[in-house]
């Protein structure tokens, strides 16, 4: 499933509405993207989403960790182990 590993968004549902009123089910997905951020020293492969991604652009590693602890209630599990070790 399409999920950013940092803030956890994930696909969003609802209804599509036709002209005519017709109602059917459609799905928004969020647009991931990899990217390579440094965590402890370590170079990490992570799906984020484009929104994520801007506020990583251009930070160092401790803004990085900042950003992180931030979200730590909504991080994957790959990365709070990562960032336990």
């Amino acid at each position: 499933m399409q999920r950013c590993e940092i803030t956890g968004k994930g696909i969003a549902f609802g209804n599509q509405i036709s002209h005519s009123h017709r109602v059917t089910g459609r799905v928004w997905k969020p647009n991931l993207q990899s990217t390579k951020i440094v965590i402890n020293g370590n170079l990490v492969k992570v799906k984020v989403c484009t929104k994520t991604l801007k506020s990583l652009k251009g930070a160092n590693e401790t803004e990085v960790m900042q950003i992180l602890k931030a979200n730590s209630n909504t991080l994957s599990e790959r990365l709070r182990k990562i960032l336990s070790k």
